[in-house]
């Protein structure tokens, strides 16, 4: 199935670069707040009574566009969530990953609206032993604002991402729901439309 799919995305990737202008790239980071919930509990008030629920999210989307006449570009996607519950010595690490297709609009030249969906796996670290460290498949999406500051090929992107992961974890079977909401910074590399 991962490779039907990864197939799938390749091809799709790959005929619509004929229509594009050239390539796109951007990666970069942000920060925020982030949840998660395993079977629907959540696990801030369940583990730990005094917490850091701030969240960290890496990534990077390469592709083409624009696409024919559109403002509209068709990436890759390759990203995730991580954060960590602690205190003390204690500690529950979550981290959530995307894999997958995406698109990038500009309604503007100056705002990019940006959304992907995707394979998702997890890499769970906990300093209570087996209890959540396993990796477990599922999906993901994301969906983001930003405003493109830059000239020419070159722009950092300045924004807002709201990221989702739904993973059913292989060792327990138990469902792992992690979210993040962040405000980001990124390096892109982009053809502007001519």
């Amino acid at each position: 199935m991962k490779k039907a799919v990864v197939l799938i995305v390749f091809l799709s990737v790959a005929l619509m670069s004929v229509y594009a202008q050239g390539a796109y790239f951007d990666i970069g980071f942000g920060v925020g707040k982030a949840w998660t919930k395993i079977d629907g509990e959540d696990i801030s008030a369940d583990f730990l009574s005094s917490v850091t629920e701030l969240g960290v999210d890496l990534g990077l989307k390469a592709g083409f566009g624009p696409v024919a006449d559109l403002p509209l570009y068709i990436v890759g996607v390759i990203g995730g969530i991580g954060h960590r519950f602690a205190e003390d010595d204690e500690f529950i690490q979550f981290n959530s990953y995307i894999i997958g297709p995406g698109v990038i609009f500009y309604p503007t030249p100056l705002v990019q609206l940006a959304g992907s969906l995707g394979l998702s796996f997890v890499a769970n670290q906990s300093s209570f032993g087996e209890m959540l460290e396993n990796d477990g498949p599922g999906f993901a999406f994301d969906i983001s604002a930003a405003l493109d500051f830059g000239s020419g090929h070159h722009g950092i992107l300045l924004g807002l991402r709201y990221f989702g992961a739904v993973n059913t974890l292989e060792i327990t079977n138990v469902k792992q729901n992690s979210s993040a909401f962040t405000v980001f910074g990124r390096y892109a590399f982009r053809h502007r439309m001519n």
